[in-house]
């Protein structure tokens, strides 16, 4: 089933703006919805939203994730102890 809603460009325009404000700059994105909240219908409160409810749901590492950049947890090195030599009474 397709949704035939559309929105109008302003409010895409806000929306896309509170998503990206709130994944590089999420103080900002806290700031400017403190003073966007008496707005009734406000694409960057809601863009916003979108991206924190996104993170909430993510709970993956970023290298499980297919953040290629990210890497894996290194194992301890089996043989850590070997160069030392033991205690001799």
């Amino acid at each position: 089933m397709e949704d035939n809603t559309t929105v109008s460009p302003e409010y895409q325009k806000r929306f896309n703006e509170g998503y990206t404000i709130a994944k590089y700059m999420p103080e900002l994105a806290q700031q400017l919805t403190e003073a966007l909240k008496d707005r009734e219908s406000n694409g960057f409160q809601d863009g916003r939203q979108q991206f924190l409810s996104e993170q909430v749901n993510d709970k993956r590492p970023a290298w499980l994730s297919g953040n290629r950049l990210a890497k894996a947890p290194q194992s301890p090195a089996k043989n850590k102890d070997r160069d030392i030599e033991p205690e001799r009474d």
